[in-house]
């Protein structure tokens, strides 16, 4: 049974193909202890023939083979901006991103965020939560979440700094920036260089949390970063990611390890 005192574990995949999608999807299923999938998209975009609407359709299509594990999903297109596997422009991640919107809504999903855990939307028809990122750096951000919103689907709105750590102020003006734009999750993650940069993100989250009405996350990447992955709960974190074989992010727990970590320290 899962510990109700402990944050979210979510785990990434990055699969291309059907068959990749489905045996990774269940294999954190079949943990017991995973309570979401991020299925980073961003690289089936840069492998997709063509536009990167075209890529988000041929995610779409893969979708039910993610569904069938039975754990919520959250679809990210991560981009070179921020890390990720795709250099995209404005025009086409806004475009990308409103077709997974369509694709998600006409899915069956409707409003609905869990409290605890940032990848839950209303069910789509499989039964299945699904929900989106939106990297709220992107110029069309706001009116992505807008749509979002309006169809039902719930929206992680998302920042990343590999390179360093925002300063508090503008990690919480960046909190407060997803709040207004409608976000039902706001997410933060940083590369820290000092000890100090990891205090830094998670007095920022704490603040953020104390004063949101929705669910934060903050999260410090990479060695020094990792008490945030542990203790980030008690700083206000509604979730920590861990991996399942490949990591999507530097500093990235085994979930098994981390799951039982997390039992220990919180009952």
């Amino acid at each position: 049974m899962r510990n109700p005192g402990r944050p979210a574990v979510i785990v990434p995949t990055q699969a291309v193909d059907a068959e990749e999608l489905a045996a990774e999807c269940a294999a954190a299923a079949a943990t017991g202890i995973v309570d979401a999938v991020e299925w980073r998209i961003d690289p089936l975009l840069a492998a997709a023939p063509g536009t990167a609407l075209a890529g988000a359709e041929a995610a779409l299509s893969l979708l039910p083979r993610a569904l069938t594990a039975g754990l919520p999903i959250l679809l990210t297109v991560r981009t070179g901006y921020e890390g990720g596997r795709v250099e995209i422009t404005e025009d086409d991640y806004a475009e990308a991103v409103r077709a997974l919107i369509s694709g998600v809504a006409e899915a069956g999903a409707v409003d609905g965020v869990a409290a605890g855990n940032p990848a839950i939307a209303g069910p789509t028809s499989s039964g299945v939560p699904v929900a989106i990122d939106v990297e709220i750096d992107r110029a069309e951000s706001g009116s992505l979440i807008t749509s979002a919103r309006e169809a039902g689907v719930t929206v992680v709105a998302s920042h990343h700094n590999f390179g360093a750590t925002d300063s508090v102020e503008r990690l919480l003006a960046t909190f407060a920036a997803m709040n207004e734009a409608g976000a039902d999750v706001a997410k933060v993650a940083m590369m820290p260089q000092t000890p100090a940069d990891v205090l830094h993100l998670l007095e920022a989250t704490a603040m953020a949390d104390a004063s949101s009405a929705h669910p934060v996350l903050g999260i410090s990447m990479g060695p020094l970063g990792r008490t945030s992955r542990i203790m980030g709960a008690d700083f206000g974190s509604c979730a920590t990611f861990a991996q399942i074989g490949e990591a999507s992010a530097p500093g990235q727990i085994e979930a098994s390890v981390l799951a039982e970590v997390l039992d220990r320290v919180t009952g």
